[in-house]
C-alpha cells in the first residue's frame, strides 16, 4: 500500500490527502481540504471533473444561492459552511472523475488502518475520563455529559459514532470482496478484528442511535451485495439484540436520560418547524437553527435541528433543495444502473448501506452535517463512477 501511494499520480495524491484529512481534528482537516481543493483547481483537476460529470453544475448553482442567502441573513457561520459544502462537492467530484478499483482498494485499506489509530486515541481518552473521576481500574461506565464521552479526533461522540458506522461498513465491504475472490482467511480474520475493535469503541461513545443505524445499514448492504446467508444472520442477531434490550432496557447506554433526551429533541423540532413555516422557500442557509432559535420562546440552544428530514428544509428551503435535487437523483440513478450491470454489487450494497445508516441516525441527530462525516459520505456514495463504461451501457 505504501509503495502504491508513493507512486500514484498527482491527482491521486490530492485524493490521498483528502482521505488523511478525515482522521485529524476539525481545524487541521479544514486546512488540508482547503489546500487540496486549491491545488486541484490550480492543476485543472476540478475544472476537468466538473466538465465531465453530469449534473455537477447544480452544485455550483446551489452554492451560489446559499452564499446569497447566508449573506442576506447575516448568517456568517452558515456562509463559512457553505464554502465547505462547495469544497466537499468539488473534491468528491474529483474523486468521481479519477477513482479506480485499485485506488479504492488501497484507500479503504488505509481507512481501516487509520480507524484503528482513532480507536487507540479514543481508548486513551476513555482512560483519562475514568481517571478524572478517580477511577484507577478499567471499567465500562458511559457518562451522560458530552464532555465525558469519547470522540477521538472528532467534534463530539455522536459524529465519531457515525464515522465508526462508516468504517465498519467499509470493512464489511472489503470482507465481502475477499470472500468473492476466495481470498486469504488471514485477511478476513484481520478485518473482523477491525470491526470488533470499532464496535467496542462505538459502545464507549455512548451513542444509542448508531446501533440501529449500523444494523439496518449492514442488512441493506448484504441484501444488495447478494450475501443472503449473512443477510439473514445479521437480521437474526439484530432481532435478538433488540429483544434483549426491550426486556432489559437498563442495558441501553445512558438509559437514565432517554426521556429528557427525547424532550429536548421535540423542543428543537418545534422551533425548527415553526421557522420552516415562516421561511419555507429559502431558509437562512446552513446553521439556520443556530441563527434563529433565540427568536422563539423556551427554545433549546444548539447548532442544528437534530433531524435529517427537518434540517435541510429549515436551512435550504424548498428552492434550495429543488436546485440540488437533480445532482443527488442522478447519483442514485447511476448507482441503480451499476446494480443492473452487476459489476460490483458489494459496492452498491455499501453505498445504499451508508445511505440507510445516515437516514436512521438522522432521525434523532444530524451527524452527517459535519466536516468528516459529509466528506467521507460523498467519497463513498459517488464511487460508482469507477465503472463509468458499464454504467453508460445500461443507460
Amino acid at each position: 500500500m505504501i509503495t502504491y501511494f508513493k507512486n500514484c499520480s498527482t491527482v491521486e495524491k490530492v485524493m490521498l490527502a483528502t482521505v488523511i484529512a478525515l482522521f485529524v481534528p476539525m481545524v487541521p482537516a479544514i486546512l488540508i481540504l482547503v489546500a487540496a481543493v486549491l491545488f486541484a483547481i490550480k492543476k485543472g483537476f476540478v475544472q476537468k471533473a466538473y466538465h465531465n460529470t453530469p449534473y455537477s453544475k447544480f452544485t455550483w448553482i446551489f452554492a451560489i444561492l446559499e452564499i446569497i442567502v447566508t449573506i442576506f441573513y447575516r448568517n456568517l457561520l452558515g456562509l463559512g459552511f457553505t464554502f465547505m459544502i462547495l469544497i466537499f462537492f468539488a473534491l468528491s467530484i474529483v474523486f468521481r472523475e479519477n477513482m479506480t478499483e485499485e485506488f479504492f482498494k488501497h484507500m479503504t485499506t488505509l481507512i481501516m488502518i487509520l480507524s484503528l489509530v482513532a480507536c487507540a486515541i479514543a481508548f486513551v481518552e476513555y482512560l483519562l475520563i475514568l481517571r478524572k473521576f478517580n477511577i484507577d481500574q478499567f471499567m465500562i461506565i458511559i457518562f451522560n455529559t458530552p464532555v465525558n464521552r469519547i470522540n477521538a479526533v472528532y467534534f463530539n461522540s455522536n459524529y465519531y459514532a457515525m464515522m465508526i458506522n462508516f468504517f465498519i461498513g467499509i470493512t464489511v465491504y472489503r470482507i465481502l470482496k475477499e470472500i468473492e475472490v476466495h481470498g486469504s482467511a488471514k485477511h478476513i480474520v484481520g478485518m473482523i478484528c477491525v470491526i470488533i475493535i470499532n464496535m467496542f469503541i462505538l459502545y464507549l461513545t455512548g451513542c444509542r442511535t448508531a446501533w440501529p443505524a449500523l444494523a439496518a445499514g449492514l442488512i441493506v448492504m448484504l441484501f444488495f451485495a447478494g450475501f443472503y446467508k449473512l443477510f439473514a444472520a445479521v437480521i437474526a442477531i439484530s432481532g435478538a439484540g433488540a429483544g434483549v434490550l426491550a426486556t432489559h432496557p437498563h442495558l441501553i447506554s445512558r438509559f437514565s436520560n432517554i426521556k429528557k433526551y427525547i424532550g429536548v429533541r421535540q423542543n428543537i423540532w418545534r422551533v425548527a418547524i415553526a421557522n420552516i413555516k415562516a421561511q419555507p422557500l429559502f431558509g437562512e442557509g446552513p446553521f439556520t437553527y443556530y441563527n434563529v432559535y433565540m427568536k422563539y420562546k423556551n427554545s433549546h440552544p444548539t447548532q442544528h435541528s437534530h433531524n435529517i428530514f427537518i434540517d435541510p428544509l429549515l436551512c435550504f428551503g424548498v428552492v434550495g433543495l429543488t436546485i440540488i435535487a437533480p445532482y443527488f437523483v442522478s447519483c442514485f440513478g447511476y448507482t441503480c444502473r451499476l446494480f443492473k450491470a452487476k459489476k460490483n454489487n458489494a459496492l452498491v450494497g455499501l453505498i445504499f448501506g451508508l445511505i440507510v445508516m445516515t437516514i436512521i441516525h438522522g432521525f434523532l441527530d444530524y451527524t452527517i452535517f459535519f466536516i468528516h462525516t459529509m466528506m467521507l459520505f460523498f467519497i463513498i456514495t459517488t464511487s460508482f463512477d469507477m465503472y463509468k463504461e458499464d454504467i453508460r451501457k445500461k443507460a
